[in-house]
């Protein structure tokens, strides 16, 4: 059995949202399609659209949702924050799982050891690779905490 791509279930969401007449389904998923449809014709991604220019995408919008419902909480303006939300939720199931942090330190235990950086010093190269394994599974802040601690022998 194939499985779906992430285009085909975001389209698939999509016809889903519009028989349910789900205004912020709608909205977002039709977003982040028309993101998504734009930035393959970018230059460098030939017209595919692969998982990961889903993932890149969705990520990219989750965040300035979350962006706009801060600016507007600070403002005053909860039920605007509240929108924003609710359409970055919409959009969560986009993203591959989240690693919690025992996992992360597991799975930075296996980087640092195939690396064997050198002391603290070795943090660019540490992060460098854990970047690449565990892009879109960790935030860099979090890897970075985590990484920092480790090297410094905690």
């Amino acid at each position: 059995m194939t499985r779906m791509s992430l285009f085909q279930k975001l389209e698939t969401d999509l016809a889903e949202a519009r028989r349910r007449s789900d205004a912020v389904a709608l909205g977002s998923l039709g977003l982040l399609k028309s993101e998504v449809v734009n930035a393959s014709k970018e230059a460098g991604f030939s017209g595919s659209i692969d998982d990961a220019l889903v993932i890149g995408t969705a990520r990219k919008e989750i965040k300035r949702r979350q962006e706009s419902a801060a600016a507007y909480t600070s403002a005053g303006r909860t039920e605007a924050a509240e929108r924003e939300l609710a359409a970055a939720e919409v959009l969560k199931p986009y993203l591959p799982a989240q690693l919690g942090p025992a996992e992360l330190e597991a799975e930075l235990r296996k980087v640092i050891a195939d690396i064997e950086p050198s002391g603290p010093a070795g943090f660019g190269q540490v992060m460098k690779e854990a970047n690449l394994r565990l892009a879109g599974r960790a935030s860099g802040s979090d890897i970075a905490a985590t990484a920092k601690r480790l090297l410094a022998g905690g």
